[in-house]
């Protein structure tokens, strides 16, 4: 439990494939940054304890102590993002979960999470961590409309130490003018597309 006067400890995990109990076989060391876990960090205010941990390149330390844990979700990592949290929701820690697969089955993810985000995190997010604070978590969070996204600065430093290829991803836009049936994508934004500001993503080119 959390000491007077400690800051909110936060965990963000971003979730492998899968992996059976004391298996490696997932853990690699060639992987890219995953950018949800640091547009999330982006957005977190100052005063809370983040700590991130890559479940593709390492063992989840679920026993160390912390206040809230964040999970982004895929269709793909869905199963192993189950596992993870009831990890977590065993130890009494909240679990709140978004990504596309939270986005389009928010029914079933929430038999795993005690808090889900349908759609952006931002506009969402320091919601939802308000409400953990007063341990107020809401079922559900949603937002009517597609987010500006002027707000979304990415926290990289939470990659420090861990190691990744060196290739840089950086977001210049969400969604695609495109209809392919097929794609998650066209399922949440609906042929739509929102661009970050360009002096925004000048800044990080030059800072990556």
């Amino acid at each position: 439990m959390k000491g007077p006067g400690q800051s909110m400890r936060l965990t963000l995990i971003h979730p492998c494939v899968g992996r059976w109990a004391g298996d490696q076989k997932y853990i690699r060391s060639w992987q890219m940054e995953p950018l949800a876990p640091a547009v999330i960090a982006g957005l977190t205010p100052a005063g809370v304890d983040i700590r991130f941990y890559d479940d593709r390149l390492e063992e989840i330390p679920f026993d160390q102590e912390t206040d809230l844990v964040a999970i982004s979700i895929e269709t793909y990592t869905a199963r192993r993002a189950d596992q993870i949290a009831t990890e977590y929701r065993q130890r009494g820690v909240p679990v709140v979960m978004g990504g596309f697969h939270a986005t389009l089955c928010p029914d079933e993810v929430s038999l795993y999470a005690d808090a889900v985000i349908i759609g952006e995190a931002e506009g969402q997010w320091e919601t939802v961590l308000d409400d953990a604070k007063h341990h107020t978590l809401q079922r559900i969070y949603r937002q009517d409309q597609r987010p500006n996204l002027s707000q979304t600065r990415l926290d990289r430093s939470i990659f420090a130490g861990k190691r990744y290829l060196p290739i840089t991803l950086i977001e210049a836009g969400r969604g695609c003018h495109f209809r392919c049936e097929f794609c998650a994508v066209q399922s949440y934004f609906g042929a739509t597309q929102t661009r970050r500001p360009i002096e925004h993503i000048l800044e990080e080119v030059e800072q990556t």
